[in-house]
């Protein structure tokens, strides 16, 4: 999160600024849950109904869901561990609930109990209508510096991120207390709202919630690309052209406790954040590259959570290096015929993958274990060096036992990080983004960079920031 100097310093007045959004909940301490609903709810479990006063939140730990609490089951009510159904008081119907919990107690002031449990489907409410834009939370998400936005207590910060692209304009602005949940996060990990966002038509026109669900599910994907580790949008709401509140969404998407993971995005550059969504969006849109999308993003970012430790995590990375060459090489450019490329060797299909996109085949020279490897098992280049490693791994024969004991876990690790660099590479190149990224095989600054390798040109390393 930027650390941009306050409006005392030489630069336009805040005044001068958009104003910052401002979130459309309560926002509590880190890990707080936030509260979506209290008062009197319809209750039907086994066809008994029964009413009783009760509170719905969003809940973060462990993990992120809607619950619900009744503090005090009514007299003569019995219900039982399992599903049931609700009816709030505005008419909005919820099918799918559970009870997960229940406290009872019998004592001198007679039978009491208290009941929590899930609510596990989508909920709108109260009904869905046209919305001219909705404001939404993104936890976990750590941001590039931005644009220049006005806090209403706190002068100005660099914290507005724009994404524009397939008709849409969403807009994400750091919180006010950013520095504070960064350092909270930092310091226990969890769950925070780091962002709020505006999600908005760019001609203007009204959208449903429906339509809304669509993009920012969209939204969630490539927002865990860019920072590698798992959040997504939260809790939107949908506002007409005077403010007022039209219909309200209750969900989840798959968020992990905060970590901070490598990714390509540099958080001195925005144009990383917001250049290849474009890309991204146009194929997300193409029925014949969505899933492979979708598929390569998920293996990357649980790559990069060393899903499996570093070996699992080198599996995953050579799983989504298959899934994109057959997508690229045979199903869209049509460099080979699929019997072509089942007889291709696994080296051979991600070194043709990579030719295709432009990327280096020789080991890096950052990866110096992984070279010492390479010369004493006389491999030539970076795509059998991954592939014969990878092998020692799936293929645990005795000869392959005997190999994997002799490489060094360093030289894993530079196998590990070296296809996750080539796993983002491939796909920025699929994005058709043409600027830079932030290189993981090397200790850099904040702001070091280097040229996608299909862009390249004299000058490959760029400085901006000397900031650790």
């Amino acid at each position: 999160m930027s650390d941009t100097p306050s409006s005392s310093s030489p630069n336009p007045p805040h005044r001068d600024y958009p104003t910052a959004l401002q979130p459309p909940v309560t926002l509590g301490s880190p890990n707080d849950p936030i509260p979506l609903y209290s008062g009197l709810i319809d209750f039907t479990q086994n066809g008994k109904p029964f009413q009783a006063e009760a509170h719905i939140f969003l809940e973060w730990l462990p993990s992120p869901r809607i619950r619900f609490e009744i503090p005090a089951v009514p007299d003569e009510v019995y219900p039982r561990l399992g599903d049931l159904s609700l009816r709030l008081n505005d008419g909005t119907s919820i099918e799918h609930a559970f009870i997960s919990g229940s406290n009872q107690s019998n004592g001198l002031d007679g039978y009491k109990a208290s009941l929590t449990g899930i609510i596990t489907q989508r909920v709108i409410r109260p009904k869905d209508h046209a919305a001219s834009y909705a404001l939404f939370l993104l936890p976990n998400f750590e941001a590039p510096s931005g644009q220049a936005v006005a806090r209403p207590r706190n002068g100005w910060r660099a914290a507005r991120l724009v994404l524009a692209a397939g008709g849409w304009k969403i807009t994400l602005d750091n919180v006010e207390n950013d520095k504070a949940v960064k350092e909270s996060l930092d310091a226990g990990s969890g769950f925070a709202i780091t962002q709020i966002g505006r999600l908005e038509r760019d001609d203007g026109k009204p959208f449903t919630a429906g339509d809304a669900i669509i993009i920012l599910d969209t939204l969630g994907w490539y927002v865990s690309f860019t920072c590698g580790r798992w959040t997504g949008p939260f809790l939107a709401r949908g506002y007409d052209m005077d403010s007022k509140l039209i219909w309200e969404i209750w969900d989840t998407h798959r968020t992990v406790p905060y970590r901070n993971w490598f990714s390509w995005m540099d958080t001195c550059h925005r144009e990383h954040f917001e250049d290849p969504f474009p890309g991204f969006l146009k194929l997300w849109h193409d029925d014949t590259w969505k899933e492979v999308v979708r598929v390569a993003i998920h293996w990357y970012i649980e790559a990069n959570a060393q899903a499996g430790s570093i070996e699992g995590a080198i599996v995953l990375t050579q799983t989504a290096f298959e899934l994109l060459s057959s997508a690229v090489l045979v199903e869209n450019h049509g460099w080979l015929s699929t019997d072509g490329y089942e007889k291709l060797a696994a080296a051979d299909r991600i070194r043709l993958l990579f030719v295709w996109a432009g990327i280096p085949t020789a080991i890096p020279p950052e990866l110096d274990n992984l070279i010492k490897v390479a010369k004493a098992d006389n491999w030539p280049d970076a795509p059998t060096a991954m592939t014969m490693i990878r092998n020692t791994i799936t293929h645990p024969t005795r000869k392959n036992r005997e190999k994997f004991s002799k490489h060094t876990t360093t030289a894993r690790i530079d196998a590990w990080s070296l296809g996750l660099r080539s796993l983002e590479l491939c796909l920025l190149r699929l994005f058709g983004y043409r600027g830079t990224y932030g290189s993981r095989l090397k200790q850099r600054y904040s702001g070091e960079v280097v040229q996608v390798p299909w862009a390249i040109d004299q000058s490959s390393t760029r400085t901006t920031s000397s900031s650790t």
